[in-house]
């Protein structure tokens, strides 16, 4: 089986959202022609769909697409914590919004920074304790860096990384034993 750079990608970058245990990847997808990035989601689109995976497109260069991969009930339960609400309603959110008006608010926010706007952490499971040391101490100052820069909690943001770690060279190792990117997420 020939196995596809957007497997591929999609597998390395988003395998902890895709198991089910974070709730939200990004992955910049390479634009080999437009169509094919619509015709890699139009073949996923009901495998996602029957396992809680969602997809959106942030932003769209020449180049890349931006691409967050999200379980929404998830995402949802995780905006809705007390502090992730504090630092999503400085940023201009409306925290009592659907969680599709806060995907396409990301957009915007996105779309007017001249980086990433920090609180996307938020959106892709970092706790809120580390979005908010990250903000404030504008990147340094962290216990250590993994995934994301760590401030808080770090034995268990610890066994967390391993844990991702584990999952992404298990679903690697699938794809590349020539398991399709369907089987393997199924089997996740």
């Amino acid at each position: 089986m020939l196995i596809s750079n957007y497997e591929q990608q999609m597998v390395y970058h988003c395998a902890p959202t895709l198991k089910g245990i974070k709730a939200g990847s990004m992955v910049a997808m390479r634009v080999s022609s437009h169509k094919s990035i619509e015709d890699f989601f139009a073949e996923y689109q009901e495998c996602f769909k029957v396992h809680g995976i969602e997809y959106m497109k942030l932003t769209e260069q020449k180049q890349h697409v931006l691409v967050l991969i999200y379980r929404p009930d998830m995402l949802s339960r995780m905006l809705r914590r007390p502090m992730a609400r504090e630092i999503l309603g400085s940023y201009g959110y409306t925290v009592n919004d659907s969680l599709k008006a806060m995907l396409n608010h990301l957009q915007k926010r996105i779309d007017s920074c001249s980086g990433f706007p920090h609180e996307i952490g938020l959106f892709l499971g970092y706790p809120p304790q580390d979005v908010q040391g990250f903000i404030r101490h504008k990147g340094h100052n962290f216990l250590f860096c993994g995934f994301w820069k760590v401030y808080a909690n770090g034995t268990a943001v610890k066994r967390l990384f391993r844990c991702y770690n584990e999952c992404i060279h298990r679903m690697c190792r699938r794809l590349l034993a020539g398991e399709s990117l369907q089987e393997v997420i199924r089997a996740a």
